[in-house]
């Protein structure tokens, strides 16, 4: 009985939903497009062959490496690429390659989803990390599209939720061919779900794979000509309790450099920050960084591994703040010496891997923070040995992405081979497929040697 309760719960939602969709999209200028394709409408025409799902940036950074490898191996074959929020979206378009297209996803509405697959007709579904929708999941069931979670992961919250919701969790994952988890731990939780096991796959973090990349992206020439902290991927509640941290210590060496999250957030950041009587360049506004600056606020998309590379040292932020934290691989490649706070939920298996290296610091709030930022800017050789600790973590990580393609072989040779498969069905019933399959030569092959 409770697993009809939510297509009830998302009838009775979907007018409220709508709303504040066209709220949010009026509020924050996120154009028609955002607004109509969260609705199942304004669609790209189908078929696809790969369509992945990216939720927002980080997702996106998960599965560039993927996404460019099917490109590659597939340069015929067209990829769909779907995020829920703009700054997803502007990542992606900026990075995918000439036979990947964006699309923002629909809301988890019977009729949003039904246009969805009319329109879009996905011939293979790669949901990355988290995103377990039971009415898009049922649609791909229906439709007899396989569907893979790749980059697995799961908090301990999902396994909390009420049993009214639990219930069509658990149906959703029926859907799933195969979840390939980024760790023993999130495995471990998907099957706690529901998922049989056979169905799981413990392959490592994906975002592993954008390691040589990283390196790469970093240009020789540093974003700013003075020294700096970087406080990268700050939330609500966390740049002003940092930039008044700033102001106590007085720093006239460094800049303190404030990267949020979202940056559509700049003129209240602004707002909050105003009080301290700091003297703030915003980088949108092309202000210069001079002698005078203390805090520089860097709102704008796209640059944030750039001002990794080059800062003395690196907060992350959605830690302080109770969000769960952000990617720590990214830093950690850079070999950058990384302070977090007490709340690393989402990464808590990188971070407690990090931590016992020795390639993290975490304090538990601002106070500790206050504390350890000028005794570790004071200390470079501890910069340094942190720094090093956290890249020494990562190394030997390179050949993740040939794991999770070989294993996408192996489960789905129908799709992930020479052939395409033909176009989608409208609605079909989908059999229960295990994790069997013949092996392919690797579509890989030549792709990175």
């Amino acid at each position: 009985m409770k697993r009809d309760i939510y297509p009830l719960v998302a009838r009775l939602a979907a007018p409220p939903a709508t709303g504040y969709l066209l709220w949010r999209t009026l509020r924050e200028r996120r154009g028609s497009r955002y607004f109509l394709q969260r609705l199942g409408r304004g669609l790209p025409e189908g078929p696809f062959d790969f369509w992945v799902h990216c939720v927002s940036v980080g997702e996106v950074w998960a599965a560039l490496s993927l996404i460019k490898a099917l490109s590659g191996a597939y340069p015929e074959r067209r990829i769909l690429v779907s995020t829920c929020t703009p700054t997803g979206a502007e990542t992606a378009v900026k990075r995918l390659p000439a036979n990947a297209l964006h699309t923002y996803l629909r809301v988890d509405f019977n009729g949003a989803v039904h246009r969805f697959f009319q329109r879009v007709r996905p011939r293979c579904a790669l949901i990355v990390e988290t995103e377990l929708w039971p009415n898009l999941f049922d649609g791909c069931r229906r439709r007899d599209i396989p569907l893979f979670i790749v980059n697995g992961r799961l908090s301990r919250r999902t396994l909390e939720v009420p049993a009214w919701l639990r219930a069509p969790l658990r149906s959703a994952l029926g859907a799933v061919h195969g979840c390939l988890a980024r760790s023993e731990e999130d495995g471990r939780r998907f099957r706690e779900l529901g998922l049989p096991a056979e169905r799981v796959h413990v392959l490592g973090n994906l975002k592993l794979a954008r390691a040589a990349e990283i390196t790469g992206e970093v240009p020789d020439a540093a974003p700013l000509e003075r020294p700096y902290v970087l406080a990268g991927s700050t939330h609500p509640g966390e740049e002003a309790a940092l930039g008044a941290l700033w102001a106590r210590l007085g720093r006239r060496d460094r800049v303190l450099v404030i990267a949020p999250r979202h940056p559509h957030r700049r003129d209240r950041i602004l707002q909050e920050l105003r009080p301290l009587g700091s003297r703030v360049a915003v980088r949108s506004r092309g202000d210069p960084v001079t002698a005078e600056t203390d805090i520089y606020l860097a709102d704008t998309l796209g640059e944030l591994t750039w001002l990794m590379g080059h800062a003395d040292l690196v907060f992350l932020g959605g830690s302080l703040v109770p969000i769960g934290g952000h990617n720590l691989l990214e830093p950690a490649v850079l070999g950058k010496a990384v302070i977090v706070g007490p709340h690393m939920e989402k990464f808590h298996s990188e971070a407690e891997e990090l931590r016992a290296a020795g390639g993290i610091l975490q304090v538990g709030g601002a106070a500790e923070l206050e504390d350890l930022l000028p005794r570790m800017l004071a200390d470079p050789q501890w910069r340094e040995a942190v720094g090093a600790a956290a890249r020494n973590v990562v190394a030997g990580n390179e050949h993740v992405l040939d794991r999770y393609l070989t294993v996408l072989e192996h489960l789905c040779p129908e799709v992930f081979g020479p052939e395409p498969l033909p176009a989608a069905a409208p609605s079909a019933g989908a059999p229960d497929r295990g994790a069997g399959g013949p092996s392919l030569p690797p579509l890989h092959q030549g792709l990175r040697h």
